[in-house]
């Protein structure tokens, strides 16, 4: 069934919930057992569905774009049609996103998470002859912001677009993205709000913390402040400046620098690329020896470790001369 209805010069329909298409929503997997939810249906039992959800013409149907929760409740409540508003057929994926994140970032009705996802998501629909993953995707902001000449016209454009859709600043949406090199289990946490998000952006820019699940765990059981945990999660950066007996995050500086001394030469590149081969060689010949789970926590680590990586190599000079205390210059000849 189908009506049309006239409120406050505003039109609208009332689709029948049969008719509507509830697929390729921006948002994760709704808990319809929590709270919030059920207050939700508690209203919408009690006065109605106040607000439209929105759809767009597919076939002989409408694809929901916007409101799921408010669908979910419907649908819940047995009630038969709920008001939507109908905007121009949208096929094409990037157009799709475009209208969920817009609606649902005004209603500030994504979780962080959620919001990372349907950003990336985006800028992947925008570009899919790129072939994006969440690095790429985040390389080519951090060029953007450098300066937007360093990328194409098209990915300049795509980029602006994010933005106004978004309403953030290029440095808050590179780092909203970055809380997808999290794994699960953190981001989880954020997306429930049980971790500020400050310190979410916090843990994504410090993947390379010797400490870092211990630091996690400890803090949720004791929150601390952002600057507290930032001196936490660096602290093995500092471990070269300290006496070879300190500890630092439960672990003895001379580890965290690698060696007998904070002025060891450092371990041949070659060496390090050696155990990565060495891991692959060893993951190859124990195939269908590991549950699905285990490798997806050993594939977050070593996206983390990309990530930190890329960082280094920005960083890094050209070239290095290394000299231990105490190295006094040649006699000129």
């Amino acid at each position: 069934m189908t009506t049309k209805t006239k409120t406050e010069s505003q039109e609208f329909l009332y689709l029948s919930l049969g008719s509507i298409i509830a697929e390729e929503q921006i948002r994760s997997k709704i808990d319809m057992t929590s709270e919030s939810f059920k207050a939700l249906m508690e209203s919408i039992r009690d006065k109605g569905v106040l607000e439209p959800v929105l759809v767009t013409p597919k076939d002989d149907k409408y694809l929901l774009l916007c409101g799921e929760r408010r669908y979910l409740a419907a649908q819940k409540l047995g009630h038969e049609s709920i008001p939507a508003r109908v905007v121009n057929k949208i096929m094409q994926k990037d157009e799709i996103l475009a209208v969920q994140l817009t609606e649902n970032l005004q209603r500030e009705d994504l979780n962080p998470i959620d919001q990372a996802k349907g950003i990336l998501a985006y800028i992947q629909a925008k570009h899919p002859e790129k072939n994006y993953n969440l690095d790429g995707v985040m390389s080519e902001l951090v060029s953007y912001n450098r300066s937007p000449d360093y990328v194409s016209q098209e990915v300049s454009l795509t980029v602006r677009e994010t933005l106004e859709i978004s309403g953030k600043s290029i440095q808050t949406l590179h780092r909203t993205i970055s809380l997808l090199k999290l794994v699960p289990k953190i981001q989880d946490v954020i997306a429930a709000g049980k971790l500020p998000l400050s310190q979410g952006y916090l843990f994504a820019a410090n993947l390379g913390s010797p400490d870092f699940f211990t630091i996690f765990d400890e803090i949720l059981e004791t929150p601390v402040t952002n600057i507290k945990l930032e001196k936490m999660l660096t602290a093995y950066k500092n471990a070269k400046h300290l006496p070879s007996g300190a500890v630092v995050g439960g672990l003895p500086s001379s580890v965290l620098v690698g060696g007998k001394s904070a002025y060891q030469k450092p371990i041949p590149i070659k060496k390090k690329v050696a155990v990565l081969q060495n891991a692959k060689s060893y993951f190859e010949k124990k195939t269908g020896m590991y549950a699905k789970p285990d490798l997806q926590t050993f594939l977050d680590e070593l996206r983390g470790l990309v990530s930190f990586m890329e960082e280094q190599v920005q960083k890094a000079p050209a070239t290095v001369n290394i000299k231990k205390p105490g190295d006094k210059p040649r006699p000129q000849i």
